[in-house]
């Protein structure tokens, strides 16, 4: 379970969420720190108030909730963040009561850093969620082509040009060599 403010390397998918204490012009600043924002850790006022010492910005979304219209929160969550609904929906009420300006936090916005997050008032921590990875489990396949092993099989020969190729290029060497004599020979 990703913690909601205790980050670590290993955090492959999830979400952390904050709700902003901002205006309009204060949207709009964080809106346009995050439009500037290129990939790599930096330091400044998005990395200032979460209390970290620098952020990759690229991963971190800022956004009035009311942009979001008859969509809404849960469903941006689940739909288009991947998140499961089973581990959204113990906060869907918490999550449907909320007004206002939220900041979205995605792993990978500390890069492998291990730090403990330190929020400043104008951030309200919200809860963070993350999808278990399930373990992966190949079944074998049935057909007989699939038995056997490639390791020693021997590598594939280049593809020969065909044979046309070559008489094609001796013709066109040969008439180059006539069209340089009768150059020579028609220049004397």
């Amino acid at each position: 379970m990703m913690d909601l403010l205790s980050v670590r390397p290993d955090e492959l998918r999830g979400v952390r969420m904050f709700s902003v204490a901002a205006d309009r012009a204060e949207l709009d600043r964080l809106q346009a720190i995050l439009a500037e924002a290129e990939p790599g850790l930096a330091e400044g006022y998005l990395a200032d108030i979460l209390g970290a010492p620098a952020i990759d910005a690229t991963r971190v979304e800022v956004f009035d909730l009311e942009d979001l219209s008859n969509f809404g929160l849960v469903n941006y969550l689940v739909k288009a963040n991947g998140l499961p609904a089973e581990a959204v929906e113990p906060d869907r009420a918490r999550l449907e009561a909320l007004s206002g300006v939220v900041l979205l936090l995605y792993p990978g916005a500390f890069r492998d850093q291990v730090l403990t997050l330190q929020p400043a008032e104008v951030l309200t921590p919200v809860g963070a969620w993350d999808e278990d990875i399930p373990d992966l489990e190949f079944t074998p396949l049935r057909s007989e082509a699939a038995k056997g092993q490639l390791a020693d099989a021997p590598p594939a020969e280049p593809a020969k040009a065909p044979r046309w190729v070559a008489w094609l290029v001796a013709v066109m060497v040969l008439l180059g060599l006539v069209a340089v004599y009768a150059a020579v020979a028609g220049g004397t």
